[in-house]
């Protein structure tokens, strides 16, 4: 926006007054520029010097329609964090606090209209309205900081900082527009008892990692003992697989993986102790069946080459099938097992995948075909991992696709032809 003399300004203002003072009566006579000239208290020489035709003051009445904020981000922090210290750190009061400072503006009549006008009236290629609204989002999460300063809050999921902020201003946005209709039910009060709710819904001051739904379920009385499904082994790993892929494997509580399945928890513990425990009982069928295809492919007398580049292709394939359960392995892998208490399932000893083809990488080298300047068993790990994290990053691609990228890159190298190893004579 163009910074502007003082006599365009009044004139810009002037009609802006018009417009939002009585929008009925503009749609009905139309803007008229000695209507404009008066409310300037200017004349109509000064209006055309100002403004070469009425098409460009209109121009720049729809620029300047919407009120923009003026107020940084550093400004705003400042203002919640003092507002904070004198309500002795309360969240509620300091939100109070802050409606009953904001609210005369956001409910201003002529400046509700302007923003209506604003959006009717803007180019849809217009970049103004989308920047007014990241700086309003700016502010909001401005004001988040300072108020959680002392508390560390966390978003619950699916919330993050962008839909936070903008759910907020959907709030104020909304609590504008019935105020032109209803004022009576629309006040500091109200709009602060809002704001207070959703951010006591979305925020996690106390680092439980929760989700939004955990904020649902914990208003409904939890019923401990209930009568088993008819396999509860299959509606837990049901449950399971939803709540790892809803929430991720650290977020995921065995608690709620039994309340979804209607299993009692006291049972659910019985059946799976452990999270890691859930991940085998998915998978264990699965990487059996990979261990029985490479047997077979040996038994039908596949090259050792053949046998990898077809157990690259089944692991993708259970990547792609086993989403939920993967990812939750692949984290378990990393953080769980080195420390799990003894007697409980190790999942690195039921789903060890690298050791399905340690021994046809050990057969390769026997025969030359691989060389043998690493390990089977560390060799069998690389390419495993690759292939695992090809197909978590490479989510869109096809299982074959992936397969095929990582058995080029780790069978075949990257040498498009053969090299002489043979150094050359000086």
């Amino acid at each position: 926006m163009t910074e502007l003399d003082a006599t365009t300004a009044h004139f810009i203002e002037a009609g802006i007054a018009l417009l939002t003072a009585d929008p009925r009566s503009i749609l009905e006579r139309g803007l008229r520029i000695d209507d404009v000239v008066n409310g300037a208290d200017s004349s109509t020489a000064t209006f055309f010097r100002k403004f070469g035709t009425k098409a460009d003051f209109l121009e720049a009445v729809v620029e300047h329609l919407g009120s923009r904020t003026t107020l940084t981000v550093p400004e705003m922090h400042q203002s919640v964090r003092q507002l904070m210290e004198g309500n002795g750190d309360s969240v509620r009061s300091t939100i109070n606090s802050l409606a009953t400072r904001y609210f005369s503006s956001v409910v201003d009549r002529n400046i509700v209209n302007g923003a209506i006008l604003e959006h009717v009236f803007r180019d849809p290629k217009s970049h103004a309205l989308a920047g007014e609204y990241r700086v309003r989002d700016e502010l909001v999460l401005g004001a988040f900081e300072a108020l959680f300063d002392s508390t560390s809050g966390a978003f619950r999921r699916p919330f993050t900082a962008r839909t936070f902020a903008s759910t907020v201003n959907a709030i104020v946005d909304g609590f504008r527009l019935r105020s032109k209709v209803d004022d009576k039910a629309v006040t500091a009060e109200v709009m602060s008892d809002a704001v207070l709710a959703f951010i006591g819904a979305v925020i996690d001051t106390e680092g439980r990692h929760e989700h939004l739904d955990d904020v649902i379920g914990a208003t409904g009385a939890q019923v401990e003992e209930r009568p088993l499904p008819r396999d509860p082994r299959a509606a837990i790993v049901t449950a399971a697989r939803d709540e790892f892929g809803k929430r991720g494997y650290f977020m995921t509580r065995m608690d709620e993986v039994a309340d979804i399945a209607g299993v009692p928890r006291s049972a659910c513990r019985t059946l799976f102790p452990t999270k890691p425990s859930v991940i085998v009982a998915a998978l264990q069928n699965r990487v059996d069946h990979l261990r029985e295809a490479v047997a077979d492919d040996q038994l039908l007398g596949l090259e050792d080459i053949a046998i990898l580049h077809n157990h690259l292709l089944r692991c993708a394939q259970l990547a792609a099938d086993e989403l939920e359960f993967m990812d939750a392995l692949l984290v378990a892998v990393a953080h769980d097992t080195y420390g799990e208490p003894e007697g409980l399932i190790s999942i690195k000893e039921k789903l060890n995948l690298p050791a399905i083809i340690a021994p046809i990488i050990a057969q390769g080298q026997d025969s030359g075909v691989f060389r043998g300047s690493s390990s089977p068993v560390d060799l069998a790990a690389g390419i495993t991992n690759t292939l695992l994290m090809r197909c978590f990053t490479r989510r869109q691609n096809s299982p074959q696709d992936n397969a095929t990228f990582v058995g080029e890159l780790l069978l075949h190298g990257l040498q498009a032809r053969p090299v002489d190893p043979t150094p050359p004579h000086n």
